[in-house]
């Protein structure tokens, strides 16, 4: 198994403003000034303590640091001792600023630089790095990961802070956690991710390197291979990529001058040891050698098994990955991303009647370049640009490619020890070697999501991929307005099961040609390009806020308003003499718009209600009470009730001084955090939650998973702690308020850890032994608005669904909106976390119906017109139906199982014909 590393960033903020402060009448005199003044004594607290802590500097670039660490706990108090040494002592500038720095951290596999076996490069490194980005000055940045053994040691004086979820380029959206060394507590995170060019990173070596040079790149371990420069007639020129066991390189033909790409095996994976990676590898090679096809990227030359250096020589592609193109632009148009997928499944057909499968289909695999137009045929629907080019997509990556009959291990190995990338892979490919092109097809679907929503799939779950893959039903696109057969294409491709998704590639080419008109591919790749060929740097952080520009842009195909004389001919002369007789028409036309109008609102009276009752009975309802169930068992565990119970007499003891009364206080709140731990990790896996709390007797957080700020402070407040249906603003009744004595849905609070809208799950903690009496206090679970997809699930048709919290609520502090209720929970088009209403208009049609009352029934309340304030397009009127919900819990002191109405209600949607 192979050996962890702790990976960290450091630099100083705002270096480069700090080099123009310093005196010196030059350029040169200012970046000496700054290096004798700041960098010189930030270096020496870099290395006081580095070598004693197992850690050493792995590169620099002028004030940054890259290091590694044998073990995360002391890499942890190294960079503790950092911020404290700047905090403590601070470096002052020529104005009196104190100098700070930001530090990141994540933990991973190691992954040797092949150009230079004293760096590290890969994922676990780029995580590091990208995380760094979000720092701001005297932060420790952390990982999931990291976060997760910090918090399973427990270091005395530390504490972690989640800040949400961040969008780490090349990563995806993970988790990002501070270090809290000191009394300021959390600090803000940059609102953008960091950018700027690349910096130049120097290799600091471990050992003597005779006569190499020291290798310098432009990002961590992206070097040229010391001592390799040649391989067969190929001169290796930059690396292009690094992948498991492989290094690929741009080279050039030394007698033809033409460009290739040269994939090299990493020499440390050759030799005593490794005898069958050199068999493997040309097995690979016998594979996918014979493969020749338009969208696949062609293998043309290799080495010999007898050489000593073993490569294949593959076309080189100047284009762009569909990952970068995403991340630059945010969500593709539903024509570009679907004329994508269709090419690729066109690649995919010819590598199944081959007999193989690629096994690692993902946007960075599937690459988007330019060819002449005359270079391509037998395929009409490729758009053609205006000058004669048009739109490729290649699949690159054959390197897990493998014939379908054989069940042996391949080359390449990534995620826990299955083959492919675990954010776009199949259930059955966790588990197994043996799979056919199905599973392709499934990582496929992942890939259209991708190129659709922004980001894959699975990507906000809390489950891990495995997991998420294996359990969760695809979660709904917001990012873009997907059409309902289009979905159904994507839910086909993304099945669990494999006999219910497309039986081969060439059934998902043909589901989704309908939706590839009007796609631009040429036009796609000049937007990712600036005019002179290299590639645009901006990043677009919040890629839906140009969405309706972009996709109006996209779909239209025409570049001018003024008529051609091909047009006039072929369409403006016939449109006029269609023209003539447009008057008797007109009256016709209007008839049949009218019926079918009518015709659509017939079938929406009959749909609506019952898409309504569906969300509001079946699934939702199931998974409330499930939550329920889950608290219920918990709340009585012995251990917990005796520990919440003593530290309610703790709090009331008045024998004991304030120093004694905190120090019991610590230890009972640090055996409940570690009770908390294990109800977090247990029940992981089986419901989806934010947070998970416990709340004493006076309202006190004295537990959270996982661990937060929010502990110690007093939310007596909330209506989750007593049950009162809204959240208490008066002093005397929140002084008055008790913990709640069944389980209770809360109305919606505005968290002060992530400032998100929440609900929360609740129930009472009774004394030990028994199910009534006075609670010591209630343990709850917390969930983001936005967040119950599980509401869409089961649901067919064009209609969308939307959850209403009709009950007062704090989303608005003290306004007429937060007292009438009105919010909106989930809606398809909903950030998560994020405050919507419905208006006050609607709010009010829907309250007069009364719908939490016996004997409603929502066919006699169905609405025409409803103004949904999430349509698009703005303006956009809707039919609309709505339910309410309820649920159920099993009342312990009763026996019986409880019905509840807590004041939500679903509604269903469809847009109007006008």
């Amino acid at each position: 198994m192979a050996e962890l590393k702790t990976f960290l960033f450091t630099d100083i903020c705002g270096s480069v403003r700090l080099k123009g402060e310093m005196t010196g009448r030059s350029v040169t005199e200012r970046d000496m000034a700054f290096i004798n003044t700041v960098l010189t004594p930030h270096r020496a607290r870099i290395e006081r303590d580095l070598a004693e802590r197992g850690g050493r500097v792995v590169s620099t670039a002028g004030d940054g640091h890259f290091l590694v660490f044998g073990t995360t706990v002391e890499a942890a108090l190294w960079a503790v001792g950092v911020q404290e040494s700047h905090r403590d002592n601070p470096i002052e500038t020529p104005s009196g600023e104190h100098v700070e720095v930001r530090i990141s951290m994540h933990v991973g596999v190691p992954q040797v630089d092949p150009g230079d076996p004293n760096n590290f490069v890969g994922k676990s490194v780029d995580y590091a790095a990208r995380l760094n980005d979000y720092a701001t000055g005297a932060q420790i940045l952390v990982s999931r990961s990291v976060m997760a053994i910090l918090d399973d040691i427990g270091l005395e004086g530390l504490k972690l802070h989640l800040h949400g979820k961040r969008l780490l380029k090349g990563i995806g959206n993970v988790e990002v956690h501070e270090l809290l060394y000191d009394d300021h507590g959390p600090r803000a995170l940059r609102i953008q991710p960091k950018t700027g060019d690349a910096r130049q990173w120097t290799v600091l070596p471990t050992m003597e390197m005779g006569d190499s040079e020291t290798a310098q790149h432009g990002g961590v371990g992206v070097a040229a291979r010391p001592g390799l420069k040649r391989v067969g007639n190929y001169e290796l020129q930059e690396l292009l990529g690094a992948g498991g066991m492989g290094d690929v390189y741009k080279a050039r033909h030394s007698q033809f001058d033409r460009t290739r790409a040269v994939k090299v095996i990493k020499p440390q994976f050759l030799g005593s040891g490794h005898e069958d990676v050199v068999r493997r590898f040309y097995n690979e090679i016998k594979a996918v050698g014979k493969l020749e096809h338009k969208n696949i990227v062609v293998a043309i030359d290799s080495s010999a098994p007898t050489d000593q250096v073993h490569y294949l020589v593959m076309e080189y592609i100047d284009g762009v990955g569909l990952d970068e193109l995403v991340a630059m632009h945010g969500p593709l148009a539903v024509p570009d991303a679907c004329e994508t997928v269709r090419q690729a499944a066109r690649g995919l057909q010819y590598i199944h009647r081959n007999g193989m499968v690629h096994r690692d289909i993902k946007p960075s695999n599937l690459m988007l370049t330019l060819v002449d137009g005359d270079q391509i045929h037998s395929d009409s629907s490729v758009t053609q640009g205006a000058d004669r080019e048009r739109g490729v997509v290649k699949i690159l990556d054959l390197g897990l490619a493998l014939l379908a009959q054989e069940g042996q291990d391949r080359f390449t190995r990534f995620d826990n020890r299955a083959m492919g990338t675990g954010m776009y892979m199949s259930p059955e490919q966790w588990k197994t070697t043996s799979v056919d092109i199905r599973a392709d097809i499934y990582s496929l679907g992942c890939s259209l999501y991708h190129l659709l929503a922004g980001h894959p799939p699975f990507a906000e779950s809390d489950l891990r991929p495995e997991k998420a893959h294996e359990k969760s039903a695809v979660p709904p696109i917001r990012a873009t307005v997907v059409p309902r057969k289009l979905w159904d294409v994507i839910r086909k491709m993304m099945a669990k099961a494999p006999e219910e998704r497309f039986s081969d590639p060439a059934e998902v080419a043909a589901a989704l040609a309908p939706f590839c008109e009007g796609h631009n591919l040429p036009a796609l790749f000049h937007e990712f390009m600036d005019a002179d060929g290299s590639y645009q740097s901006r990043i677009t952080t919040q890629p839906s806020s140009q969405l309706e520009t972009w996709r109006t842009r996209r779909w239209t195909t025409g570049s001018t308003l003024i008529p051609t004389r091909r047009w006039l001919l072929g369409t403006g002369v016939p449109l006029l003499l269609a023209l003539t007789f447009a008057g008797g028409a007109l009256y016709v036309l209007s008839e049949s718009r009218e019926a079918a109008r009518q015709r659509a609102e017939a079938e929406a009276r009959k749909d609506l209600p019952a898409k309504a009752k569906f969300g509001a009975h079946a699934n939702l309802p199931k998974a409330i009470s499930q939550r329920f169930d889950v608290l219920t068992k918990a709340a009585a565990d012995p251990q917990l009730q005796q520990l919440v119970a003593q530290i309610n007499a703790t709090r009331a003891d008045a024998s004991l001084d304030d120093d004694a009364k905190r120090e019991k206080l610590s230890t009972l709140m640090n055996d409940l955090e570690g009770w908390m731990k294990d109800f977090g990790y247990l029940n992981s896996d089986a419901v989806q939650a934010d947070s998970l709390f416990v709340n004493d007797a006076t309202g006190y957080q004295v537990a959270r998973f996982p661990a937060g700020d929010s502990v110690g402070k007093n939310y007596q407040a909330r209506d989750y702690f007593h049950g009162a249906g809204r959240n208490l603003t008066d002093p005397a009744e929140i002084a008055a308020a008790t913990p709640t004595h069944e389980p209770h849905l809360s109305a919606v609070y505005r968290s002060t850890t992530t400032n998100n809208l929440k609900v929360a799950f609740s129930v009472p903690i009774f004394p030990a032994g028994t199910v009534d009496g006075e609670p010591e206090g209630v343990l709850a679970m917390s969930l983001n608005v936005a967040q119950f997809e599980v509401l869409e699930e089961g649901l067919s048709g064009a209609a969308e669904v939307v959850l209403i919290d009709l009950r007062p609520d704090s989303a608005d502090e003290d306004t007429a909106e937060a007292s009438e209720g009105g919010l909106i929970l989930h809606h398809p088009r909903q950030t998560a976390g994020k405050r919507v209403r419905i208006s006050d208009v609607w709010r009010d049609a829907i309250k007069q119906a009364l719908p939490t009352e016996p004997g409603f029934r929502s066919e006699e309340h169905f609405l025409v017109g409803y103004e949904d304030p999430l349509a698009e397009p703005a303006g956009q009127k809707y039919w609309a139906a709505f339910e309410p919900v309820t649920f159920t819990y099993h009342n312990a002191a009763t026996g019986e199982d409880q019905a509840v109405a807590p004041g939500w209600i679903v509604l269903a949607q469809k847009p109007m014909l006008q």
